[in-house]
């Protein structure tokens, strides 16, 4: 009869063990400060440039040989990228998309995505000319 009375007691205990744990390894509510926001797509309007130059193309044209800003562009895009350079605010925005815009180098386009405020670079939704 003793061992049946400690064969109760073990199993009520390991029940009661099992169910406490259970209440600390419940799942957390997620906390409502963690909701990531997802940026809107913005329009942004510029020339279409390399990470080197960032629209002043004179220096680079004479020393390599180069006969056109857009062709200096595309070459120096292959080394250091295609950005956008805004001339009025004199802004640099790195792309995501590194081939659409070779064929609007040295052109003035608008590009519509999402901006990275951290890195500053632009998530490229479409590309088109500006008017």
């Amino acid at each position: 009869m003793k061992r049946h009375l400690i064969a109760k007691s073990l199993i009520a205990a390991f029940i009661l063990g099992v169910c406490s744990l259970a209440q600390h390894t419940a799942p957390a509510q997620p906390q409502k400060s963690a909701v990531t926001k997802v940026a809107a797509a913005q329009t942004f309007t510029g020339m279409i440039s390399d990470g080197q130059c960032g629209g002043s193309h004179q220096e680079v044209m004479k020393r390599a040989s180069v006969n056109s800003s857009a062709n200096c562009v595309k070459g120096c895009a292959r080394k250091h990228s295609y950005v956008l350079y805004e001339p009025m605010t004199r802004k640099i925005y790195k792309l995501s998309d590194q081939e659409r815009p070779a064929e609007f180098a040295d052109q003035k386009v608008k590009i519509k995505g999402t901006l990275d405020k951290v890195s500053q670079t632009i998530y490229v939704n479409s590309i088109e000319p500006a008017k």
